[in-house]
């Protein structure tokens, strides 16, 4: 009877938990297709026409909470999901007033800040290796080739006008092989990390091969078996550090 019982406690306390929210704006209205993710356990939702999301199996303890929307300031909140697994979580986003330049008449600026999104909707996801603009102004580099030296997988070698980026497993099987670069969703062939100034960079994607590459930035085998670099530029009216 004594094992019966520890048996159903331990299993009552190995209950996933939940987390049910609701995402609103400064004026209390809701907010709808705002990305809501949990990178510790590579979760994303997404809030309905009533604001409202909610995840399901969650481990218990403390979890930190991203909230973002196209059109609002971003920002993080901490949960705690505890014995009884659930908890409950209000959000409120300020909007982001965008002045455009009068000279902007094209899409590109929202195109690109819905590009930025999308970055962060994978980073969530876990597929890959990211760099965001905050770890870039936080590492204090003067070039992009500094702040990829320690990813996992990396190795640096010396260019004809600088250093660029190798795939550790990529280079053991072609030599130098040189990653296909992407800047905000185009090829860049032949460019090396550092001929793009760190200033101008957002976030960065790593990908070391076909495996994990998402499909939008599969231009073909040969380039993708020496892996994948995507790099997007900071947004206009984004120019802090």
């Amino acid at each position: 009877m004594a094992l019966a019982v520890s048996v159903a406690v331990s299993s009552a306390a190995a209950q996933p938990g939940r987390l049910r929210g609701i995402v609103v704006d400064s004026a209390g209205l809701p907010v709808a297709q705002a990305d809501i993710g949990i990178m510790s356990v590579h979760q994303l939702a997404r809030s309905d026409e009533q604001g409202r999301f909610g995840f399901a199996k969650l481990p218990p303890g403390e979890l930190v909470v991203s909230i973002r929307r196209l059109g609002y300031e971003p920002t993080t909140a901490k949960v705690l999901i505890g014995p009884e697994g659930l908890d409950s979580l209000r959000v409120v986003l300020a909007d982001v007033a965008v002045a455009l330049d009068v000279v902007q008449t094209s899409s590109y600026p929202y195109r690109l800040r819905a590009s930025i999104e999308d970055f962060h909707r994978r980073r969530v996801r876990g597929i890959g290796t990211f760099v965001t603009r905050d770890q870039i102004v936080a590492r204090n580099s003067m070039v992009t080739s500094d702040v990829l030296r320690e990813m996992p997988g990396i190795r640096l070698v010396r260019t004809r006008t600088g250093r660029g980026i190798r795939f550790a497993s990529a280079s053991s099987r072609r030599g130098d092989c040189l990653p296909m670069i992407w800047i905000d969703g185009q090829r860049a062939e032949g460019l090396e990390v550092d001929d793009i100034p760190l200033s101008d960079i957002e976030g960065i994607e790593l990908y070391n091969g076909p495996a994990t590459t998402p499909m939008q930035f599969s231009a073909s085998s040969s380039t993708l078996s020496c892996g994948t670099i995507v790099i997007w530029s900071r947004p206009p009216n984004i120019r802090t550090p």
